[in-house]
């Protein structure tokens, strides 16, 4: 079944892992696969292995993920003290005091309030365990954003179903009206032969040689053998498993091009207004085909 290229995927890691990890995907139409990943820099050594594991499982969209992280466990940060700032700023405080000829020295309480005095660090942890705790969040947000895209893609299948119905039955509704115009325009011709020559005599093989030439210019038998070749394949392609949007792009165009000859050769204003309801029913469809992976 094909699969749209908008979709959402979200995931969490269990609440008892010593990293808590939330996942987000969000994907919309774009002409190849283009990832965008946000991740905490202190992981991005992972955005590689982030991105071959998305590129796994996706070949079309623009796919942007977003990484968040939380640390539960008190081991995984460091406080360290800046010793050689707490003595520039301790000596530089009772410079001052000997310079108000003040008794007050500076306390532990003030001391600790300057900038970078103190250091919060968080401790280094190897990039392979990260990984084991990140991947299976990450393949459960990739699975739910693929779940949504089959969705999407059920529902558009279903649409492209009954619109391709409809041009089916136009289709035949034109093939059933084309053999009725040749033959008006016999009798068109005819009738205005006969205003303009009145009671002169008139050659009846030229009538039917305008009238052949007529019916060959507009005869529009293989376009419509084509039209139904690739309504058929149209339906078929939507069966696929594998990526086929720009497959049904090509067959959308495909099916523009012989209604278009339809029209230009039917010369027949009610083939004509047939011709724009199946251009309408396809302009729908091309719509929603550039959606799909």
């Amino acid at each position: 079944m094909i699969r749209s290229m908008t979709g959402y995927g979200q995931a969490d890691s269990a609440p008892d892992e010593s990293i808590r990890f939330k996942v987000e995907m969000r994907s919309v139409n774009h002409r190849y696969l283009d990832v965008s990943i946000r991740m905490p820099r202190e992981i991005q050594s992972l955005e590689d292995r982030v991105r071959r594991s998305v590129q796994k499982r996706v070949s079309r969209g623009r796919v942007d993920v977003f990484i968040n992280w939380k640390l539960d466990s008190a081991d995984a940060v460091s406080v360290t003290v800046d010793r050689g700032l707490v003595l520039a700023y301790q000596q530089a405080l009772t410079e001052m005091s000997e310079v108000c000829s003040l008794d007050e020295k500076p306390g532990l309480d003030l001391l600790s309030r300057f900038p970078d005095v103190l250091r919060v660090e968080k401790e280094q942890t190897d990039a392979d365990e990260i990984w084991q705790q990140l991947e299976p969040v990450l393949l459960r947000a990739i699975d739910g954003l693929l779940s949504q895209r089959r969705e999407e893609g059920e529902r558009l299948a279903a649409d492209f179903r009954k619109r391709l119905d409809a041009v089916e039955e136009t289709s035949k509704q034109v093939e059933k009206r084309a053999p009725s115009v040749v033959e008006e325009y016999r009798n068109k011709l005819q009738d205005r032969l006969n205003e303009y020559l009145g009671q002169a005599e008139m050659d009846p093989a030229r009538v039917l040689t305008e009238a052949a030439v007529f019916a060959d210019r507009s005869n529009v038998t293989e376009e419509l053998v084509r039209l139904a070749s690739h309504l058929t394949a149209f339906r078929e392609t939507l069966q696929t498993e594998e990526p086929v949007g720009r497959k049904l792009d090509f067959l959308t165009q495909e099916l523009f091009r012989e209604i278009n000859t339809i029209g230009s050769k039917a010369n027949d204003y009610e083939i004509a207004s047939l011709v724009v309801n199946m251009k309408t029913e396809l302009e729908k469809i091309r719509e929603q085909v550039q959606n799909i992976e």
